[in-house]
């Protein structure tokens, strides 16, 4: 019987960096950088204040995920146990 290749083994995805959206845009920031450090000159720049529907993580895959979404992937990556503010992801409670 022939041997099977080994398949690599995949990391869980984890979460690598603050995000924020603006008109289709996704602007990021890599560790340890703060949601604060993409808000501020966005705002600077635009004139416009974002919520906190378009705060969120950039995750190692590329994609975007809010708050609520990257506690759930942290956790399953095991780079947190429990978030300071539940139910919502701080780049805080990651580095």
């Amino acid at each position: 019987m022939p041997l099977k290749p080994r398949q690599p083994a995949t990391a869980p995805e984890r979460i690598v960096a603050v995000a924020v959206r603006f008109k289709g845009l996704t602007v990021t920031l890599p560790a340890p950088a703060r949601h604060g450090d993409v808000l501020h000159p966005l705002h600077d720049f635009t004139g416009c204040v974002l919520g906190g529907e378009d705060q969120g993580f950039l995750t190692s895959t590329g994609r975007f995920v809010d708050r609520k979404h990257a506690v759930d992937i942290a956790r399953a990556a095991g780079q947190i146990e429990t978030p300071r503010w539940p139910p919502d992801l701080y780049s805080e409670d990651l580095w």
